[in-house]
């Protein structure tokens, strides 16, 4: 499979990220499981976004931010927007039924021809990859790990496998939200179900600088210290707590 491109904290383009209202500060307070995503090539969660129009407005979005190294070594940002509306139009009933639901479909689309396609319900976006670009990964996959033939079909129509590899039992399928388009779990098939849930976080996040607030559908809003109004104030303090007594118990047991 294709190698994940990993980054340090160093080469952060914070910078650009800046430039779309995203702050040193907030991105350092990022919990550590989406830093890890994200210094891992793989995209955050939705995250607010700020730009300023050509009439110097500003205009508050939201988008899945990644990292990219470039040609030439230097490391750039990725943005997946949300979109207003979703439009699944080009698709049949049955075809918009199953991306509704989270799986993956094949289909013509208009200018890339045959593909597999997958919807993002937070942002509202259609994700698409030509079929020969993930069956090529599938077929590595297959050779790197032994699958069977039958295995191959099952990937090749969007279902998920698992298989053993040095006794240790794990599962792939396709999902394009992976950078090579297909994600592999530790376990069997319902943990590769359930691995994209462990992203989930909770509704209060703090880091140094403020908070970062999750809601129902895991999209993130920040909330600096200096405005944290009483309810932080106390789920802050409610944190502290519970830290420090889990750290005494830490001790304890030295």
């Amino acid at each position: 499979m294709a190698i994940i491109e990993q980054f340090s904290k160093q080469e952060i383009p914070y910078g650009i990220l800046q430039k779309f209202g995203l702050t040193q500060e907030m991105i350092d307070d990022l919990p550590e499981n989406v830093m890890n995503r994200f210094l891992s090539s793989r995209a955050t969660p939705v995250l607010p976004i700020v730009i300023e129009n050509a009439e110097g407005q500003q205009v508050k979005s939201l988008a899945r931010v990644s990292l990219v190294r470039l040609d030439d070594g230097t490391v750039d940002v990725c943005f997946a927007p949300q979109w207003v509306d979703e439009d699944l139009s080009a698709f049949t009933q049955e075809q918009q039924d199953k991306l509704k639901l989270g799986g993956v479909t094949t289909a013509q689309v208009e200018g890339k021809g045959y593909c597999f396609v997958q919807f993002d319900d937070t942002i509202n976006q259609v994700m698409t990859v030509p079929v020969e670009i993930i069956k090529q990964n599938i077929s590595i996959l297959k050779r790197s790990f032994g699958l069977t033939d039958d295995d191959e079909d099952v990937l090749s129509y969007g279902g998920v496998v698992e298989t053993k590899v040095n006794n240790i039992v794990i599962s792939a399928g396709i999902d394009l939200n992976d950078n090579t388009g297909i994600r592999i779990a530790n376990g069997g098939i319902i943990a590769w179900q359930e691995d994209t849930k462990t992203d989930r976080l909770p509704k209060y996040n703090f880091g140094l600088y403020g908070c970062w607030l999750a809601d129902d559908d895991n999209i993130l809003s920040y909330v600096a210290e200096d405005d944290f109004g009483p309810e932080l104030i106390a789920e802050q303090e409610r944190a502290q707590s519970a830290n420090a007594a889990q750290a005494q118990l830490n001790h304890l047991k030295m």
